[in-house]
């Protein structure tokens, strides 16, 4: 393969791989900002419905749940532990989205030859059918018709 078409190949693969990871970041800092939230709040619900209801009336039992909901409630380790799940949800669920162009632009970076330029090509054509269907609305169909 000439240098000029390796060249082009190589930059349009670039190109929509990092689109696609651009994409798959954004999203998966989204869906770990909402998923963290969720986790939290759902953590907080149970320790605080745990320490609201009361078995006995022992004030040393009573003192003791108050003390372990004081420090179990601003602990970190539920907003981790969401934070680092949605992250993966996330990314995962944008590059399976992307699907078509993370394919295509693969086999633009890593093949050679003739491959190389098919690849190339479908990330382009998948670009303009994003472009045209999402961008401009063509082929969507319209709530308000």
């Amino acid at each position: 393969m000439k240098l000029l078409p390796k060249i082009i190949c190589r930059t349009v693969g670039t190109a929509g791989m990092g689109l696609a990871l651009f994409d798959a970041m954004k999203v998966g800092g989204q869906t770990s900002r909402n998923t963290s939230q969720a986790t939290q709040g759902k953590y907080l619900e149970k320790l605080y419905f745990n320490n609201r209801t009361i078995e006995n009336t022992s004030f040393v039992s009573n003192g003791m749940r108050h003390g372990t909901f004081n420090v179990l409630s601003s602990s970190p380790i539920a907003s981790l532990w969401g934070r680092i799940k949605g992250w993966f949800q996330g990314t995962l669920c944008s590059l399976g989205n992307n699907l078509p162009i993370v394919a295509c632009s693969a086999f633009a970076l890593l093949s050679k030859g003739t491959m190389a330029k098919v690849g190339a090509i479908g990330t382009g054509l998948v670009l303009c059918y994003d472009i045209l269907r999402n961008g401009l609305g063509f082929g969507k169909h319209n709530p308000m018709d």
